[in-house]
Parts: structure tokens; C-alpha cells; sequence
């Protein structure tokens, strides 16, 4: 990778790039974390990526179709001022013109374009105030501007981290939400509708890019799991929408729950879904043993009976959430060993209920 940034205010990598699909110009991209469809509103598709440069330093940009990588200064973002090179801790996070997340020894900044703090701050506020109820630990907002809000460093590893040894905190998680149960909060709707639009802006942006085999079948699903969402709705309760292994973190005595902005009246069904499809994924990406993947739906199967939803809402939410998942790791090319295999779940009968085909050596990816 190439760093020009001393004589640019903006980089593209000198590699030449001969490929004609996105997924292959993806591949090609060195360092290469993380991508997500842009949200561009003309021009040719474009992916908004984030790599390692060749210093080991965080990068974001863009990338089409066939092109080289257009890719920012270290540590700088027009639409996010007060992202800087002079950075006390760690950049961990930076989505181009979205977002970025600096680690620093006791506090987590987030930057966001400006005018936009105030309204993770209130999100953020509202949804620890309630969830409270369930014990589950939650970082303090220790202060904020108009594009950053600084949150308390919390000890302890995702659940994603620690597979197995994190049986514990996937134990404390399922004794704690069903607390939520009955409570109320002054919070956004998440309801059928929303979720399919989640859904399907998902589909479309994986399909327009071209980085999904087998786009018919999967259709399919999306279009008969989109019906089955709209064929009923239950009971609203407070969810975090978008619980899964990342967003918790176990230290051996407390389980810390992150990211609290996304929180929204929904069904109880739409969290328990999410967190059932990511806890299969995981042992499909070989990050859970099977041991323990069986502990942990034991675990989830006894949180569904303490929660308001029936069976079928449940199976429903988890198709939602695992279609999801194969539309979003489908911009990331380090997932070709095990996506085939998610897919191939998704387009079967992918229930929470169902056991997982493990023979298939799903685990050793």
C-alpha cells in the first residue's frame, strides 16, 4: 500500500486493479477489514471500505467497481472534524464520512458529522435508564460536543472473543433480559414494516453490487420472510436491535452491554432472533465449539419461554437476522470460506429450532 498523504489531501493506491465485479476488486484490496455498500445517490456503485495500510494504521475510503481504492489521510475526514492525526489512543473504527471510534486508557470517543452527538446522547440516555432493570453493566457518557460523545472504557472481552470461555456471560445475559419483558420506554418503533425495509435495502445493495451467488433463491427468502413479518406483530417491549456477541463484554464477574443508541420499542422476538442467528454463525465461522453452541441455545431456548412471543415470531426474526448476516459478510472476501455454507443454511430450513448440520465441517473454517 502506498501512503502519498504528506503531498495529498486525499490517496488512491497505486496497485492496478484488472477485475470486472466488485467482490474481485474487494479481494484485491490489501489490509483490507471491513466494507459496507455506500449510500451514494449517483455515480457508479461505490463501497465504502476500511483497511490496514501498510504502517498498520486504520484507513477509510471508497471503491468502485474495477478502480483502485480512493482512500483518506490517516486519522482525517472532512465530514468529521473532529477526527484528527493528533490522537491520544487508538483508532479503531472509521467508516468514511460516518463515523469513527478512538480507544483511549479510560474512555471511548465516538465521532460522528456535526449536530449529530445530541442525538446518540439522548438515545444512549433513554435506553440505559431502562435497561438498568436487567443488572447488566453500561457505559457512562462522561461528556459531549456536537459531533463526539465520550463514553466509559469497560473491562472485559466480547463474547465474540471468547467463544467457549464466554459461557459464563452468555448465562448472565439470558438470567438478565427477560427483565425487559414488561417495561416501557420513550423510544423509537421498530416494528414489521421497518424490519423489512431493513431487510431489503440489504438484498437490493448486496445484489446491485454483485457480491451474492445464487441472488434468485435468496430473493426468494427474503420476499417470503418479509410476508411472514408483515402477517402479524406482537407486543412491544424495549430491545437493544442489534444484540449479538460483539455488543457484550464479560470480565469473569460483570457482563457489559455497548452500543445502547440503536435501542427501540419492538418485538421481543426481533433481539432474541438476532442474538440466536449470530450465536449459530459463530460456531459456522468455528468461533463456538459444538459443546458449547448447544449450551448456548439451551440458554436462549429457556429465554424465549420467559419472553412475550410465540414460536413463530421467533423463527421468523431469526430468517430476518440470518439473511441479514449472508448480505452483510457478503462485502467482506475473508468470509468465502464459511459463507457458502451460511447461505446454504439460509436457503434450507433455517430455524432456530432445527439443529445445525455440524458434519459438514462447518467448524473448521
Amino acid at each position: 500500500m502506498t501512503d502519498t498523504t504528506r503531498t495529498t489531501p486525499r490517496t488512491e493506491m497505486t496497485q492496478t486493479t484488472e477485475v470486472t465485479d466488485m467482490l474481485s476488486t474487494l479481494r484485491a484490496i490489501p489490509g483490507l477489514r471491513r466494507a459496507w455498500p455506500a449510500t451514494r445517490d449517483s455515480g457508479p456503485a461505490s463501497v465504502s471500505i476500511e483497511c490496514v495500510d501498510g504502517q498498520g494504521r486504520l484507513r477509510a475510503g471508497h471503491v468502485t467497481m474495477g478502480g483502485a481504492p480512493d482512500l483518506l489521510p490517516y486519522a482525517s475526514d472532512p465530514a468529521l472534524p473532529t477526527l484528527s492525526t493528533q490522537l491520544t489512543g487508538r483508532l479503531v473504527v472509521h467508516r468514511a464520512g460516518r463515523r469513527a471510534v478512538v480507544m483511549e486508557a479510560s474512555r471511548v470517543r465516538k465521532m460522528v458529522r456535526p449536530h449529530k452527538a445530541a442525538s446518540l446522547v439522548r438515545a444512549h440516555t433513554t435506553a440505559a435508564s431502562v435497561l438498568q432493570v436487567t443488572g447488566l453493566r453500561m457505559p457512562r457518557i462522561l461528556g459531549n460536543g456536537d459531533d463526539v460523545v465520550d463514553l466509559e472504557l469497560l473491562p472485559g472481552r466480547s463474547l465474540d472473543d471468547l467463544g467457549d470461555a464466554g459461557l459464563p456471560g452468555w448465562q448472565r445475559l439470558t438470567d438478565s433480559w427477560a427483565h425487559l419483558a414488561h417495561d416501557k420506554a420513550d423510544l423509537p418503533v421498530h416494528g414489521p414494516r421497518q424490519e423489512t425495509e431493513v431487510l431489503r435495502r440489504w438484498f437490493a445493495s448486496a445484489q446491485r453490487h454483485g457480491v451474492i451467488d445464487q441472488p434468485a433463491p435468496l430473493h426468494e427468502q427474503v420476499v417470503d420472510t418479509c410476508l411472514s413479518l408483515r402477517e402479524g406483530s406482537e407486543t412491544h417491549v424495549i430491545t437493544h436491535r442489534d444484540l449479538h456477541d460483539g455488543q457484550l463484554l464479560w470480565d469473569g464477574i460483570d457482563l457489559s452491554l455497548l452500543d445502547l443508541d440503536t435501542a427501540a420499542m419492538a418485538e421481543a422476538a426481533l433481539d432474541l432472533g438476532n442474538l440466536w442467528a449470530h450465536a449459530d454463525l459463530m460456531v459456522v465461522q468455528g468461533r463456538l465449539g459444538p459443546g458449547a453452541h448447544a449450551q448456548v441455545r439451551g440458554l436462549l431456548d429457556n429465554l424465549a419461554r420467559t419472553l412475550p412471543m410465540t414460536a413463530q415470531r421467533l423463527e421468523t426474526y431469526y430468517r430476518s437476522s440470518a439473511l441479514r448476516l449472508v448480505f452483510v459478510h457478503a462485502f467482506r472476501p475473508t468470509t468465502h470460506q464459511w459463507l457458502p455454507i451460511w447461505v446454504r443454511h439460509c436457503l434450507g430450513h433455517a430455524s432456530p429450532f432445527a439443529p445445525l448440520d455440524l458434519g459438514n465441517d462447518w467448524n473448521n473454517s
